[in-house]
């Protein structure tokens, strides 16, 4: 017999027995519950002393057997024995025409259940050996059934519940034994199944050892790639935070470096005229002596670096030495193997990525791609900084074109009255004489924010910032009296007072100043409809003159046709 097959009979008698030994306890416990619906009627309706005592003690057996911990044979052998026990009883006081038969049945049945085939046959034995005495003694009148209700049986009536018993026992032995037979079968077909398996196993092993060198020199090569796309999301992780070109630039080329273990990393932009690759960033002490020179190299005529940013194709110089293309710069004098890829968004050229090695044969397919896949990611970074960069200066030129407009509108609009502001002198408002002083001004003006001065033994000094457009344009100045300290809350109430009076302020200014153009339109619509109502030249001057000086509130408007100046110019 093989291994497997000594492995899966062992596995199958382990299983049988741990069934059999976790089936034991719940049968015992089934058994108690369901045996003190009877046990206790049966108990209490005998009158014999004997019954009563073979009950009792068969039950405790049960009980002792089911609750202390004893091995699994102890508590079947205990369990057989109540049965057995109670089947002879049963023949004692009952005779053939008792219960003893069921009893003798379950016997043989949990015998050869919980035990074996071998079990039952000596069960049935013992049972055929208890019929046989108690059968002699109650014919020969030796003893008598307690039982006065039971008629005498006949050797007859004995004969047929012994064959009966022994028709019943050999039935269900011969069916367990069946049915072990065809465990063992499917035992047996399951270990020949095995044993192939095992075999194709052994075979497959085979084949594995012999793909085993080429799969291991795969696997090398996928954790390499890995490694080093693994390598660009570091890098891209890094970089893709920072929004200014000029410290993304030589952040790009450093984390490469340290990331590829490089000996100079540079990136060359192309200028506005897309004539020359101007060197923008590098992390070498080389490159960095070329970015202070301002190094440049002329598309399509210096360098691999060159040729790259004319033909937007990957160069490769595995010895620099025997490439044509390759510039012998001599700030890098280590250099023995380089790469150039562009950096492309979409179709168009922004420049190019050197990546130079202190050794031969640096670079290989496999450094092709990754590093083609990290220029792409690195180009879209740059593209998406520049574009940021245009926005970031579009929208500080609007804002302050922005603020110069809102500050051009307040001078404008802001009532010449209005003097420098106004002041709450008990229940009056009067005109402010002095500009506000005090470093909570100062603060409150510089930082934008409202400043709240609770000194000890002082009054509370609130200042907040008054906005036009975001703009600041004045503050409120609150000054508690008797020293009382404002809370948080009236300090809320303030601000909010303050935030309306800005949208207040911005409201009017904006109606004035809509109201102001339409002044000035209507002004310049009725002057341009007095000049254009004569055809005569010295009365539309006339007009020109008049309405002008009523528009300006009675300026002196002069209007000069041809003076000598222009006269000397016309004749030069």
């Amino acid at each position: 017999m093989s291994n497997v097959q000594n492995r899966t009979k062992a596995s199958t008698e382990e299983y049988i027995k741990h069934w059999r030994q976790a089936f034991a306890l719940p049968l015992l416990i089934s058994v108690l519950i369901i045996g003190l619906f009877a046990f206790i009627p049966a108990f209490l309706a005998t009158t014999n002393i004997a019954t009563k005592i073979v009950y009792g003690a068969a039950y405790l057996l049960v009980v002792s057997a089911t609750i202390f911990p004893t091995s699994y044979s102890t508590r079947i052998f205990a369990f057989l024995a109540s049965l057995f026990a109670i089947g002879v009883n049963e023949l004692v006081s009952y005779g053939i025409l008792g219960d003893g038969l069921v009893f003798f049945y379950a016997t043989v049945v949990i015998a050869t259940l919980m035990f074996s085939p071998r079990a039952g046959r000596i069960a049935t034995a013992l049972t055929m050996a208890a019929f046989a005495v108690m059968g002699y003694l109650i014919l020969n009148g030796i003893i008598n059934p307690t039982n006065v209700l039971v008629g005498n049986a006949k050797l007859t009536d004995w004969l047929s519940a012994a064959a009966a018993i022994i028709l019943f026992s050999t039935i269900f032995i011969l069916g367990f034994q069946r049915l072990q037979a065809e465990i063992d079968e499917g035992q047996k077909q399951t270990e020949a199944a095995l044993t192939r398996v095992e075999e194709e196993r052994n075979l497959l092993d085979e084949r594995v050892k012999l793909r085993t060198a080429d799969l291991d020199a795969i696997a090398k090569t996928s954790e390499r790639r890995s490694k080093k796309f693994e390598t660009i999301s570091q890098v891209v992780k890094t970089i893709s935070s920072i929004q200014e070109l000029d410290t993304l630039l030589p952040r790009i080329t450093q984390v490469i470096s340290e990331q590829f273990n490089t000996y100079h990393t540079g990136i060359f932009l192309l200028d506005a005229e897309r004539e020359f690759a101007v060197l923008r960033a590098s992390n070498s002490a080389g490159g960095q002596k070329m970015l202070a020179r301002g190094h440049k190299l002329e598309v399509g005529q210096t360098g691999i670096v060159g040729f790259v940013t004319a033909t937007g194709h990957v160069r490769i110089a595995l010895d620099v030495g025997a490439d044509a293309a390759y510039f012998d710069n001599p700030d890098l004098p280590n250099t023995r193997s380089e790469i150039a890829l562009p950096l492309r968004y979409f179709d168009q050229m922004i420049g190019a990525l050197d990546v130079q090695s202190t050794e031969e044969n640096a670079f290989d397919q496999d450094d092709i791609e990754v590093l083609s896949t990290l220029a792409d990611q690195v180009a879209i970074t740059i593209n998406n900084t520049l574009e940021f960069e245009k926005a970031r200066k579009s929208l500080a030129e609007a804002q302050s074109a922005f603020q110069e407009t809102t500050r051009e509108s307040w001078n404008v609009m802001r009532p010449k009255s209005l003097g420098l502001g106004l002041q709450s002198a008990g229940s009056a408002i009067i005109p402010l004489e002095q500009p506000l002083e005090g470093d909570h001004i100062h603060e409150a003006i510089a930082n934008g924010k409202t400043v709240l001065d609770n000194k000890n033994n002082a009054p509370s000094i609130l200042t907040i910032p008054i906005r036009l457009r975001g703009q600041i344009i004045g503050v409120i100045n609150l000054r508690t009296r008797k020293n009382r300290k404002l809370s948080t809350d009236e300090a809320d109430i303030a601000e909010a007072v303050a935030e309306r009076l800005s949208l207040a302020i911005e409201t009017a200014v904006l109606l004035q100043s809509t109201q102001h153009r339409a002044d000035l339109e209507r002004v310049t619509t009725n002057i341009s409809s007095k000049i254009g109502a004569s055809t005569r030249i010295e009365t539309i001057l006339q007009t020109a003159a008049q309405e002008l000086s009523r528009a300006l509130g009675g300026s002196d408007v002069i209007v000069q046709i041809e003076p000598a100046s222009i006269e000397l110019g016309m004749a030069q």
